[in-house]
């Protein structure tokens, strides 16, 4: 699903032209999706009796070569594209339209933040239809034949879901996909600033690039920890069939029943590690394309 990196991509990428920014999110997100692959299908069974490894999700990917790898990307790309081109649409839109009011100016230095957290809540609402499929789409890879939902293409997969449940199957676990969108953004700038006090080492006014990759995979990482439970109960909620017996506290009980409370945190190992391919092309993308505007 990937939100981690909401409000640094938000913000980093709002410097540069909008296509250039859609192009380097792509990459990232294509670099990325085969570890991702591996989060997902991890929290989707975190409330099974037998836990998934990343070792075990290796040999299932393998077993279809190389588009075992990239199972489900085109929902996956396809739910990101909607959801920043409504998030960067509100947040260029209110922000000019906001600046000027006396309550939008009291709020400083936490406007543009506060902006930013419910940009990205209205992009997840809207999104979690894309969402869900993009969940279902990868998670298949985990389950027998006959238990696939093979939503194949995403037209025919998304009016599948419609005729499920009609709208309200849709829209299965939007309070958290929209949730943990907007907690992960808003939570950005304020582990930055943590970040900034702990090491200050990493805030060099020379900007080289050493630094300040270790600051964003710094502040990746701790927005990660605390951001892991959220997700793994919006993916479990979003990969969720059956819309009759659906609750929260239900699957908060599935989990801590088989595994206990560090259930909730199986996919806290590849959510770090697919920071390294995401932090890495966003600093280097953007710093290029910047500078290429400065000559």
């Amino acid at each position: 699903m990937t939100n981690y990196d909401g409000g640094n991509e938000m913000e980093t990428l709002s410097a540069v032209p909008v296509y250039e920014g859609y192009i380097v999110k792509m990459a990232s997100i294509v670099l990325s999706h085969p570890i991702d692959l591996i989060r997902v299908n991890i929290e989707a069974n975190a409330h099974k009796h037998s836990r998934l490894t990343m070792r075990h999700m290796l040999e299932r990917m393998s077993r279809h070569g190389l588009p075992g790898f990239y199972y489900g990307i085109d929902a996956a790309v396809t739910r990101c594209t909607v959801q920043t081109i409504i998030s960067y649409h509100l947040f260029r839109n209110l922000h000019q339209l906001l600046c000027q009011h006396p309550y939008f100016i009291m709020l400083q230095p936490y406007n543009t933040e506060v902006l930013k957290a419910l940009c990205s809540l209205c992009g997840g609402i809207v999104a979690t239809p894309l969402a869900k499929l993009s969940v279902i789409r990868q998670a298949d890879l985990t389950r027998g034949s006959f238990q696939r939902r093979n939503y194949r293409r995403l037209t025919s997969g998304l009016k599948c879901m419609f005729r499920k449940g009609g709208i309200q199957h849709l829209f299965i676990g939007w309070e958290m996909n929209a949730v943990s969108s907007a907690v992960m953004t808003g939570l950005h700038k304020p582990v930055s600033n943590l970040v900034e006090d702990l090491a200050p080492r990493l805030y060099k006014k020379d900007n080289s690039w050493v630094p300040n990759l270790a600051r964003m995979a710094l502040t990746g990482s701790i927005v990660n920890v605390i951001m892991t439970p959220i997700d793994t109960l919006s993916v479990m909620a979003l990969n969720h069939s059956r819309y009759s017996d659906f609750t929260y506290k239900k699957l908060c009980r599935l989990v801590v029943k088989k595994h206990g409370y560090r259930g909730f945190f199986f996919g806290l190992k590849p959510g770090l590690i697919s920071l390294i391919p995401n932090t890495v092309v966003i600093s280097v993308a953007t710093r290029l394309l910047l500078n290429q505007q400065v000559i």
